[in-house]
């Protein structure tokens, strides 16, 4: 197990009570940065891994396999394509881009791609920003979060850079794991003992957001 996914079990299970119902979906993601040949960010890629468990119900829910043989023919994994891609007006996409606490708005997603291995459904977009954004000596950043914590969202694999100069890098942070475990505890002794902690979880995701940083090199 990730130290990210031991992380989220073990703050989940020391909140006790309705609280182990969360979260339901993990992901592993992936973040291209796309560069200019300034080096301003024009767009990023992410890449979504779902667990196993989650990737068999999307699977049977959308009835992909239709020979059963427990694999999917290139005809049935065609079946996938854009299936996570159907947003509700609004919806950030769980992926968020700042640049020194300014959140930058990121477009709808396009060029989608899906595939499955055999275990886990992979799926990538794209998302283009308004405008071409200047890092210069600030830093460029990208969050992906679930508000609701339904789902656990983590970057194992190493972010890269497409385009640009060279100077820039990019690194993976996590999140402050007492502070994100004292914030969850926090929220939930704000509840009563009968309230629906499953209907109306507090929104304590951005607290364990794993997020990619990028820094670049003065000219």
């Amino acid at each position: 197990m990730r130290a990210g996914a031991a992380l989220v079990w073990a703050v989940v299970a020391g909140a006790g009570g309705p609280a182990l119902a969360h979260p339901h979906v993990f992901i592993d993601t992936s973040v291209e940065i796309l560069l200019d040949d300034q080096d301003r960010v024009t767009a990023v890629r992410i890449g979504w891994v779902y667990d196993e468990l989650f990737s068999l119900m999307v699977i049977a829910d959308r009835e992909l396999d239709t020979d059963a043989d427990g694999a999917l023919s290139p005809e049935e994994a065609a079946g996938l394509k854009g299936f996570d891609m159907e947003w509700m007006e609004g919806y950030p996409g769980d992926s968020y881009a700042l640049i020194e606490g300014r959140e930058l708005t990121l477009g709808p997603p396009e060029e989608p791609t899906a595939d499955w291995d055999g275990r886990n459904i992979r799926t990538t977009h794209l998302r283009h920003l308004l405008a071409p954004v200047e890092i210069g000596p600030d830093t460029f950043i990208v969050q992906v979060y679930d508000p609701g914590y339904y789902t656990a969202y983590f970057i194992p694999f190493d972010p890269v850079i497409t385009g640009g100069t060279g100077a820039c890098r990019a690194e993976v942070w996590g999140p402050d794991p007492d502070a994100a475990d004292q914030a969850l505890k926090d929220a939930l002794l704000e509840y009563a003992p009968d309230q629906d902690l499953e209907a109306d979880f507090p929104a304590v995701g951005k607290n364990f957001a794993e997020e990619v940083r990028v820094t670049c090199a003065a000219p």
